[in-house]
């Protein structure tokens, strides 16, 4: 039963549709739409999902750590695109961290913390950035950013909850890193 509710989860985000992040642009709908947009991205899925895989193959300290970082981040990356400053070649950054995070995956990469929490926080600024360009000028921008920073974080536990779902089989983990290493990949040519 719990593969078929697994299953169900991962066929449930990867076909997620861009027009579930744009669900109105009133105040009331601002957590609403900030919660949908990271689900409308596949790229914002599977950085996070790669990251919290990660973040399980890592250990205990990076369970919390890598998620942290690319979340406050992201919280820094949004501010930023609301209080108008340029962040240099966004989408370069985000295909990068689908890239850099699938290969970490792949390749079992086993950094130190600090260092694998720095690269989490860079590509979060990138994502977090991407958000915050994305919000419709009558909405909410605390209510919004509060709906993606939840959607994300949540995003982020469902990539631990694959970590321990496929701890028993490590090739497993490594398929799912060479598949995000590979739309990586396939994103620069998008």
């Amino acid at each position: 039963m719990k593969r078929y509710a697994l299953a169900a989860l991962v066929l449930a985000t990867l076909s997620s549709s861009e027009a579930w992040a744009h669900t109105g642009h009133g105040t009331a709908t601002s957590i609403t739409s900030g919660f949908a947009h990271p689900f409308s991205g596949f790229d914002h899925v599977l950085a996070m999902a790669a990251i919290g895989l990660w973040a399980g193959s890592l250990g205990r300290r990076a369970i919390l750590g890598l998620p942290a970082s690319f979340l406050g981040a992201m919280a820094l990356g949004f501010c930023a695109a609301l209080m108008g400053s340029e962040v240099p070649m966004i989408e370069l950054g985000i295909t990068a961290s689908v890239l850099g995070l699938g290969l970490a995956v792949l390749l079992n990469l086993q950094p130190s913390i600090v260092l694998a929490a720095g690269a989490c926080g860079i590509f979060g600024i990138f994502h977090g950035y991407a958000h915050g360009t994305e919000i419709a000028p009558a909405m909410s921008a605390v209510d919004y950013g509060v709906g993606f920073l939840s959607a994300s974080a949540l995003l982020l536990g469902c990539g631990l909850g694959l970590q321990s779902a496929v701890r028993r089989v490590p090739a497993m983990s490594r398929i799912f890193g060479g598949g995000v290493a590979l739309a990586g990949v396939a994103l620069f040519f998008v």
